[in-house]
C-alpha cells in the first residue's frame, strides 16, 4: 500500500479538532433549511393568529384615524399619541414575533445543538482585507452557492407560475368583489402559493443540510502531520516520554536495590535470574518479593547481597518461576510455599550454624 502524502487530508477529524471547531462556531448548518422552516412557521402562525392580529391593527387604525378630522395635534400631545399608536401595533405583532423567534431558535438548536460561541462574533481584521474577499467570489464554494441560488430562484418562479397559470380568470373577477372579499381572495391565493414554495424550499433545505454536513466533515479532515502534531501536543513528545520512563525505571531500580540488604535470601538461576525474598513472621503472612532482575540486574542483586552478607541459594527452576510469575511487592502464592519454605529453612539452618560457630569463637576467646 503506498504511503499517504503528509499534505493529504486522509484522516477523519479528531474529537479535539471537532470541539475546537465548535467553540469557534464552525458547525454544519444550512441557511436554506433555516429560511424554509421560518417561512413555514410564519405561514402557520399567520394561519392561526393572522385574523386576530389584523383585526387588532384595524381597530387601532379606526381608533386614531376615525376622528382625525376633528383632532388637534399639538407638540405636547404628539409624543404620547405616537407612543400609544406604536404600543398598540406592537401588541398586535408581539405574539407573531415571539412565536417566529421560537421557531427560528428551534431549527438552529436542531441543527447544531445548544451553542454559544463568542469567538464567532469576535471581529477579525482579515475579514476586512479586500483581496481575500475578492478571491472568495471566484472560489469553488462561491460557485456552488451561486448555482444553488439560481436553482432556488428557478424553482420558486416555476412554482408561482404553476400556481397562477390556471387562475387568471379568478384574478379578473377580483375587481367585482368588495374590499374585504378581495382581501380574503388574495389571502387564500397567497397562502396556496406560499405553502407550495415552502414545501419545495424545505426539500431543498434538507438536501442542503446533508451537503453542509458532508462539506463540514471534509473541511475538518486532518493530514497525517496534523494528527502527529495533535498527538504530540496532548500526549507529549515521544522522546521526552521515553526519557521520563527511563528515569522512572532507574528510580524504581534504585529503590529496589536499597531493599536487597533486608532480604532473607536471594534465589538465583544461577546467572540469568535473581529474586530477593523477605519474610517477617510478625508482619507478613507469606514471604514477599522485594527485588528481582535478569542478566545485568541479576548480577547487581547478587553483588549487593554478597556485600551485605545476604545468603544466595541456587534454585534454577524456582528462580525462573518467581521471576516470571511475581512482581516486586507481591507475596508468594500457596503453590510455591513448600519450595520457598525449604529454601528459607536451609538458610535459617545455615544461620544457626554460623551463630553457634560465633558463640564458640567468643567462648574460646574469653577462656
Amino acid at each position: 500500500m503506498p504511503e499517504q502524502s503528509a499534505g493529504e487530508r486522509s484522516l477523519p477529524a479528531s474529537p479535539h479538532k471537532r470541539q475546537k471547531a465548535r467553540e469557534e462556531g464552525n458547525v454544519a448548518k444550512s441557511q436554506d433549511l433555516s429560511a424554509a422552516w421560518s417561512l413555514l412557521a410564519a405561514l402557520l402562525i399567520l394561519r392561526m393568529t393572522g385574523a386576530s392580529m389584523f383585526t387588532g391593527m384595524i381597530e387601532a387604525m379606526r381608533r386614531f384615524l376615525g376622528d382625525a378630522w376633528s383632532m388637534t395635534v399639538l407638540l405636547q400631545t404628539a409624543q404620547p399619541l405616537t407612543a400609544e399608536i406604536a404600543w398598540r401595533f406592537a401588541a398586535c405583532m408581539l405574539p407573531f414575533a415571539l412565536m417566529l423567534l421560537a421557531a427560528g431558535t428551534l431549527i438552529n438548536v436542531a441543527q447544531v445543538g445548544v451553542l454559544f460561541s463568542p469567538q464567532a462574533i469576535r471581529p477579525k481584521l482579515e475579514r476586512l482585507n479586500p483581496f481575500s474577499g475578492f478571491r472568495k467570489f471566484f472560489s469553488v464554494r462561491s460557485s456552488v452557492e451561486l448555482v444553488k441560488s439560481v436553482l432556488k430562484l428557478a424553482i420558486v418562479t416555476y412554482i408561482v407560475y404553476l400556481s397562477l397559470r390556471d387562475r387568471w380568470e379568478e384574478l379578473l373577477w377580483f375587481g367585482q368583489l368588495s374590499p374585504w372579499g378581495v382581501a380574503k381572495a388574495v389571502g387564500h391565493l397567497v397562502f396556496l402559493v406560499w405553502l407550495r414554495v415552502v414545501i419545495a424550499m424545505l426539500a431543498l433545505g434538507v438536501l442542503d443540510y446533508g451537503f453542509q454536513r458532508w462539506r463540514h466533515e471534509q473541511d475538518l479532515r486532518m493530514t497525517v502531520q496534523e494528527a502527529r502534531e495533535e498527538m504530540r501536543q496532548f500526549e507529549g513528545d515521544p522522546r521526552l516520554k521515553q526519557r521520563i520512563r527511563g528515569i522512572q525505571r532507574q528510580m524504581a531500580m534504585q529503590r529496589m536495590m536499597k531493599e536487597v540488604p533486608k532480604a532473607e535470601v536471594v534465589i538465583t538461576n544461577p546467572t540469568t535470574y535473581a529474586v530477593a525474598l523477605r519474610y517477617d513472621m510478625a508482619a507478613m503472612d507469606a514471604p514477599r518479593v522485594i527485588a528481582k532482575g535478569a542478566r545485568l540486574l541479576a548480577d547487581r542483586i547478587r553483588q549487593t547481597a554478597m556485600e551485605h552478607n545476604v545468603p544466595i541459594v541456587e534454585r534454577p527452576e524456582l528462580a525462573r518461576t518467581l521471576y516470571r510469575t511475581l512482581e516486586v511487592g507481591q507475596s508468594i502464592p500457596e503453590g510455591l510455599f513448600r519450595a520457598v519454605a525449604e529454601v528459607l529453612a536451609f538458610v535459617y539452618q545455615i544461620d544457626r550454624r554460623a551463630e553457634k560457630v560465633r558463640e564458640r569463637s567468643r567462648g574460646a576467646a574469653a577462656g
